[in-house]
């Protein structure tokens, strides 16, 4: 299954490079000013090859979570660590702007403050990274 699958997106993969290889060569070919229909067709792969990706995006996990439950549910605690994480984040944000300056910026107190839930977040992830990064150098000199 495995093995079918590689060979079927490494096939459409092939396919819709050699089609955009051809558009890019087709607008160099038309040198300063490619023609609209010409970037209709190359926006057209792209729009393809986006929506393949976002439905491999959305239908892989859900396969692998029917074929192997139990590792489903370590995923599923990370995920909700994670949305615990954006609760915490949208907790300590608040809006530091007056009105008067928030209608400056032509914005309102919730987006102000889901921005800066939105850094927050940031930076707790940030943070995380650095801190596996570490962990991972430091164990596998004990190793």
């Amino acid at each position: 299954m495995d093995n079918l699958l590689k060979n079927i997106f490494k096939g459409i993969s092939i396919i819709l490079i050699a089609i955009a290889t051809i558009y890019q060569i087709v607008i160099f070919y038309q040198g300063g000013s490619p023609s609209d229909t010409v970037l209709d067709g190359y926006f057209l792969v792209a729009y393809i090859a986006f929506g393949i990706s976002a439905l491999c995006a959305i239908l892989f996990p859900i396969i692998q979570v029917i074929a192997n439950p139990k590792d489903a549910v370590r995923s599923l605690i990370v995920v909700a660590f994670l949305v615990a994480l954006w609760f915490v984040a949208y907790a300590l944000s608040d809006n530091s702007f007056t009105p008067a300056q928030l209608e400056n910026m032509e914005t309102n107190e919730q987006t102000s403050r889901l921005v800066g839930a939105g850094l927050f977040y940031t930076y707790f992830i940030f943070i995380m990274a650095i801190g596996a990064t570490i962990y991972a150098s430091i164990s596998s000199i004990f190793k």
